[in-house]
Formats: C-alpha cells, structure tokens, sequence
C-alpha cells in the first residue's frame, strides 16, 4: 500500500548539515513539518529544546513540555515538536522566561541571541514578493511564509523586495519597513559569508545571468561582496535587534 502523505521521519545522517545533531547517536531525528521555513532553513522545537537548550532528554520530555503550551513562537503557543523555526523567528519560553531570537550562524546553520522582553514584540520580516490580488489590493509574501496585506492608503512603491518590515507580535501588524539601500545594517544569510553582518556600502543591480551584488563592511572595517538575495536588512543604519556574539550560541 502507497504512503499517504508526507514522511514523518528522518534519518540523521542526511539531516541537514547544519543541524546540531550527533549522526551516529542514533537512528533518526525530527522531521520538520510543512510550515514557514523548508527544511534546510529551520530547526524543529523538538531540536531546540532538545539539542540546543539541553531541556530535554528524550522525546517524551520534549513532547510533555511542547503540550503545556511553554513554548512561543512569534507570540503564540506552538504545540507540535516538529513546527519549524527559522531566521529571525522570536522564541519564548513562558515558565523559565528566557527569550531569544534566531539569526545566522558563522559558517551556516542558526544560532540562539538572548533578548528582553521589549525585543519579543515585534519581528523583521524580508519582503519575497509583491503582488496585486483581486479588488485591486497589494499583498506582500515574507520570507516567514505569511502574507500581509498593505494598509489602505499605503504606496505600493514604498515597499520593495527585499526591503524588511517590522511586524508586531503577535498581532502582526506592520508597525515600519527598512528599505535595503545604501548605508543600511545588513547580516547574510546563505553563501560563503553567511553570519557576517556589516553596512551596506554598494548595491550593484544586474539584468541577465550575472547575480546583482552587495558589498558590505563590517565592524571590523572589512568589506566583501555577496549575493543580493543573500542579505536580510536588519536596520536603516545599526541593527534594530540582538546580534550577540557572531561566533556561538545563547546558553
């Protein structure tokens, strides 16, 4: 008899690479279940609490911790072990009060930054797409999965793709847009620089199969060049939330 479905399991050695797992430390892992982030973009909850936090052992303890409704993504209780969570996702965890944000890790994958609780009402959310739906209505597709509709007397030419919108959680009301320009903070999310945050000093467009580019300097002074669909706007000229440190992960 044919599955039905999508698979439910996941076997470890081809998990992607950037998970925290141990590979031969068992069998399987978690399988992220269809939602705001593909597979090689997120970590499950069951990860997080798991091999990242260390609040669990085993399954059932995640699974017992997950029900009781402890665990907030975005503001809102999330109750399936397997939800996924991604790049600049907000987490909560009610009974321990600690919050924290993912951002991309040095080298690839994601990592924990610790923050207050001012930092967990509103998110950054990357414009993918714009479009116009029926009744004459603009709506923007983020790179979290959600669409947002433009208020009513907004200009559709204010908002671009690839420009960040700060949405309040967990209403998800658009509260302010950051446009990717010229002096803009920037952090990379996939290449070889991926982690590295810096302003950004040069936007080269290109039409054709040549990628347009980006070339940002970091704290540090340095500069490197890097695909435009790989930086994420992160404020208009100092990020607008937590980096921590860019080499680890949150305790």
């Amino acid at each position: 008899m044919a599955r039905r479905g999508q698979k439910k399991h996941l076997k470890r050695l081809p998990a992607p690479k950037n998970w925290p797992i141990k590979r031969k430390h068992g069998k399987f892992t978690t399988r992220p279940i269809p939602g705001p982030h593909g597979k090689e973009e997120c970590l499950t909850l069951a990860l997080l609490l798991r091999e990242v936090l260390g609040r669990a052992e085993n399954m059932r303890e995640v699974k017992a911790i997950i029900s009781s409704g402890d665990v907030h993504v975005d503001g809102r209780p999330r109750r399936n072990a397997r939800y996924p969570i991604g790049i600049m996702d907000v987490i909560e965890i009610k009974s321990s009060g600690d919050r924290f944000r993912l951002v991309p890790k040095i080298r690839g994958g994601l990592r924990l930054v610790k923050i207050d609780e001012a930092e967990t009402k509103f998110k950054l959310s990357r414009i993918q797409k714009k479009m116009m739906i029926p009744g004459g209505t603009v709506q923007l597709t983020l790179h979290d999965g959600k669409n947002i509709l433009l208020p009513e007397g907004a200009k559709p030419s204010d908002y671009n793709t690839l420009d960040t919108l700060v949405i309040s959680v967990p209403e998800q009301n658009l509260m302010e847009t950051i446009p990717l320009d010229k002096g803009a903070y920037a952090v990379v999310t996939k290449g070889r620089n991926v982690g590295m945050e810096g302003k950004i000093i040069e936007i080269e467009k290109r039409i054709g199969t040549h990628a347009s580019t980006v070339t940002v300097e970091d704290p540090s002074g340095n500069r490197f060049q890097t695909a435009l669909e790989y930086v994420f706007v992160i404020g208009k000229n100092k990020p607008k939330v937590s980096l921590g440190e860019a080499g680890g992960d949150a305790e």
